[in-house]
């Protein structure tokens, strides 16, 4: 199991090195909408694993742990919930958007605050999953 968990803490970490490659250079090359169209694929299953993971993790802390443990904990399960909620919410939003439109500024906004998220969590969530013992 420890290899197991391991092997998912070290794709979480290069993917979010793919993913934040992405994010910033995106801007720099013409059809960047087909690399994202396979990023945000990638990226709901690595918020559903990460969410996952995190939750486990949080129910498996038994009051004996520190109460550091338990509130960072608790700070990841409830930062990755947030980042699965407005994923999700945006997400589908684009795949209704009709052809040719643009993604509204709101929802642009919230794209910004998801790609900030997204490396944070996954990170958090990837190294202490390398680290597992």
């Amino acid at each position: 199991m420890r290899k197991t968990t391991q092997f998912v803490g070290a794709v979480l970490l290069g993917y979010t090195v793919v993913y934040v490659a992405q994010f910033v250079g995106s801007a720099l090359y013409e059809g960047s909408g087909q690399v994202w169209a396979v990023l945000n694929v990638l990226s709901a299953l690595a918020i559903a694993v990460a969410l996952g993971f995190n939750l486990r993790r949080l129910v498996s802390l038994s009051p004996q742990h520190p109460p550091d443990a338990r509130l960072s904990a608790q700070a990841l399960v409830l930062a990755n919930a947030a980042l699965a909620i407005w994923f999700a919410h945006n997400w589908l939003r684009l795949l209704i958007l009709p052809a040719g439109e643009s993604v509204p500024v709101p929802h642009d906004v919230v794209w910004q605050a998801i790609g900030v998220l997204i490396p944070l969590v996954l990170v958090s969530t990837g190294w202490r999953l390398w680290r597992a013992r």
